[in-house]
């Protein structure tokens, strides 16, 4: 994969979805939900599978449901491949997953035009190509996640994906509106590390947050002393000086 992080998925590339229907994605790009996009091909011997079977095992761990809180899209780049293949690879795989909405909300696209299969393909990094002594596509596993806008905001590598990884992409992408406090705290502390393909604690972060936590120790420490010296000051006006006498009364 390489790193296309920030660029603008063409709304005008079509596809055929699973129906037969013409998918063109300017139907989701610019929309209110975050995109999964996924591509592979369906005759795929393996990888494309064991990636379906990853992202399903972490989606049905997370706690938010396709078609309403995001959109997956998978995308085939065989050019030969056609939407009854691509109805037969749903329907195998829907009836994995845990959360209602996958019908509407999960396409499975083809198309005979390698144009655009390459537009699509080159536009996000993901890279592929025929390999003739194994008969098949040699391509990576990953999970691109899209924001409504259709930026590409975070790219999942593998074949496993962390459920935490998976629910952090999907509201990292949709800018806020989806997730909760507590993942909104984990954005802010976390930071992606291509290395390990995983939101971590890195060293940066690490010294940002310490930072952080001096600089409220040393306010903590500056409101005590001045709430000491007020204190102080209170308790002196209140009390007598010594050696002097209250006034006796006529």
């Amino acid at each position: 994969m390489l790193d296309k992080i920030g660029m603008k998925l063409d709304p005008e590339l079509t596809f055929i979805d699973e129906r037969n229907y013409p998918f063109r994605f300017g139907q989701v790009f610019p929309g209110d939900r975050p995109v999964v996009l996924v591509p592979g091909y369906y005759a795929c011997p393996d990888m494309c599978g064991q990636v379906i079977h990853g992202m399903l095992d972490a989606l049905n761990a997370v706690e938010l449901s396709p078609g309403t809180d995001y959109l997956i899209v998978n995308v085939s780049i065989d050019p030969r491949e056609t939407a009854e293949t691509a109805k037969e690879r749903k329907q195998k795989f829907l009836a994995l997953m845990t959360r209602v909405g996958g019908e509407d909300g999960w396409r499975f696209l083809t198309t005979p035009q390698e144009s655009e299969i390459k537009k699509l393909t080159e536009s996000v990094g993901f890279r592929y190509f025929w390999a003739e002594h194994d008969n098949r596509y040699a391509h990576p596993g990953a999970l691109l996640f899209f924001t409504p806008q259709g930026v590409l905001s975070r790219v999942l590598t593998g074949t496993t994906f962390d459920a935490a990884d998976v629910r952090l992409a999907i509201v990292e992408a949709s800018a806020g509106k989806l997730g909760t406090f507590w993942d909104e705290v984990r954005l802010n502390c976390l930071t992606f590390d291509d290395r390990t393909g995983s939101y971590a604690l890195l060293g940066m972060t690490v010294m940002r947050i310490g930072g952080v936590l001096t600089i409220l120790v040393i306010l903590a420490m500056i409101a005590l002393m001045l709430r000491r010296e007020r204190e102080r000051a209170r308790t002196a006006i209140q009390t007598p000086a010594e050696g002097t006498q209250a006034p006796s009364a006529s």
